[in-house]
């Protein structure tokens, strides 16, 4: 081969070999730009939360129903809009109820300890398991605190609501 010849081979070769390395420089470019990207906002789920507080021991079952209204309240499983069981473990418990819509709400959770899915009660209607309300409303002298004095608002996002159990 004479020296033009390989002087023109040597030529090719090299410019083969430009875009093979523009290309290795862009791609530390295209990487930096998605690095800078910005993050998508992640919002929170609609969810209440129930963390029930004064557990004494883990028997049993947790058992929560949130109502958007008073007929039922707070007893009555079939006018819940819904009710979730949950298994206490180390004497804490709770229920999460997801997708609710922003609004008004009142909460009321048992300690079923015998597992029956109801609230035990006497012959005069006093509960015999622990049980309580949203915002802690005490029982009335004959009968269950009211809706209105259980409500809470509820305006989307995550909410965590604490109940302490009443004896």
């Amino acid at each position: 081969m004479n020296r033009q010849m390989r002087i023109l081979m040597f030529a090719l070769s090299s410019l083969a070999v430009v875009p093979a390395l523009a290309q290795e420089a862009e791609a530390p470019q295209e990487a930096e730009t998605q690095a800078e990207a910005k993050p998508v906002e992640v919002t929170p789920a609609d969810e209440i939360v129930v963390e029930i507080l004064g557990l004494e021991n883990d028997t049993g079952q947790i058992g929560c129903r949130i109502f958007s209204k008073a007929d039922g309240f707070p007893t009555k499983m079939k006018k819940a809009d819904e009710q979730l069981y949950s298994k206490p473990k180390s004497k804490k418990g709770g229920c999460t109820f997801k997708g609710y819509k922003p609004g008004t709400y009142a909460i009321s959770v048992m300690h079923d300890l015998d597992s029956s899915g109801d609230l035990n009660t006497s012959m005069l209607g006093r509960p015999k398991e622990p049980w309580g309300v949203s915002n802690d409303a005490p029982a009335h002298r004959f009968g269950p605190p009211e809706f209105k004095e259980c409500t809470f608002k509820y305006e989307g996002g995550k909410k965590v609501i604490k109940i302490k159990l009443q004896h």
